[in-house]
């Protein structure tokens, strides 16, 4: 038998996270992912602690911001590998009274920080600005792809590809035991795939889809990540864009699809003038709550069995935070914030 003192299913964002901390930690590990492609790993990886669609800053924004800076930057230091990308972001007014939410936003003193007050009205080449456009500053965008694939290539034999057999996991409130594997706990890091785990398919998970578009647009030349309605236009290389996201609480299914296809082209010609290519449409699942808070803690009745799930959108912003939110639980007993805390649908 192997001994370890975690083991963590799934290797997207959350899994990451807390295997890293484990590490940091010196707390030994194997991470379980069939390596297929989940929210993490086709996600924006957009860093940004401000709720641009309603000019405020996210829950505990600032704290999970400045967490998430320092962790990425010491993997990125740790790796060798570039995963952080500076990018502000252009949020492009609709109409006056967009300005004018704008305004007051900015000089709130959460905001300050972030959002500059002044509305700027200089032309940009290939872009739609008739009402100007604000600043948010201190963004960045996180290669996910980047990110994964540089934990992924110094795990070694931590690493174990293949799907995750519930049947096979035994347990009592000392150990775990799967396979040949024996653990002081283990914790599921499953993103949407929850919905079929035995010990949670029960908790609130509602899901949303989202689809996003790869485009190349060859005639700007954009070096910050553009907002307008409802989608983000991010550079990533070489004229290369990602648009997106799409949401969709009802449709379940991982497979693209025209409508949003055509919702997605529809919105980029509000926002472009350039002539662009469609290089990719990709789809997933997003693992939201009914109260759009992530889900963090133990089960129920088997304290050794954890859950770091329903991050949403904003995984990439609260996995650090969550994750030594959680190390501490177990190892120091110290409180989980109850706004996540998993007990508060148990």
């Amino acid at each position: 038998m192997k001994k370890v003192n975690t083991i963590i299913v799934g290797m997207g964002i959350a899994g990451i996270c807390y295997a890293e901390i484990l590490h940091q930690n010196k707390k030994s590990f194997y991470i379980i992912d069939n390596n297929q492609k989940g929210s993490s790993k086709i996600a924006a990886g957009i860093l940004n602690p401000t709720v641009l669609k309603r000019y405020n800053m996210a829950w505990k924004g600032k704290e999970f911001y400045e967490n998430a800076i320092k962790f990425y930057r010491n993997i990125e230091n740790k790796y060798e590998k570039k995963i952080i990308y500076k990018h502000n972001i252009l949020k492009v007014f609709s109409s006056i009274s967009d300005q004018n939410n704008w305004a007051t936003a900015s000089n709130k003193i959460q905001l300050s920080e972030f959002l500059e007050s002044k509305i700027q009205t200089k032309k940009i080449k290939g872009l739609i600005t008739e009402y100007g456009y604000g600043l948010v500053k201190k963004c960045a965008r996180i290669s996910t792809d980047n990110l994964i694939n540089a934990f992924k290539n110094n795990l070694k034999d931590k690493y174990i590809k293949q799907d995750f057999d519930y049947n096979k996991l035994f347990y009592d409130n000392k150990k775990v035991i799967y396979k040949n594997i024996i653990a002081e706990n283990i914790l599921f890091c499953e993103g949407y795939s929850v919905v079929n785990n035995p010990f949670f398919k029960n908790l609130p998970v509602k899901g949303s889809k989202g689809e996003f578009l790869i485009v190349k647009i060859p005639n700007i030349n954009l070096k910050k990540i553009i907002k307008r309605s409802s989608i983000f236009v991010m550079p990533m290389k070489d004229q290369i864009y990602w648009v997106g996201a799409s949401y969709d609480n009802s449709d379940k299914n991982k497979i693209p699809t025209q409508r949003k296809k055509e919702w997605l082209i529809e919105k980029l010609e509000s926002i472009i003038t350039e002539p662009f290519k469609i290089v990719e449409h990709n789809a997933n699942i997003r693992p939201t709550t009914i109260d759009r808070r992530p889900m963090i803690g133990s089960h129920s009745n088997f304290k050794n069995i954890y859950l770091l799930n329903g991050l949403g959108s904003r995984g990439i912003l609260f996995a650090p935070t969550l994750s030594a939110w959680l190390y501490n639980q177990i190892y120091k007993s110290s409180p989980i914030p109850k706004e996540v805390d998993l007990k508060r649908f148990t």
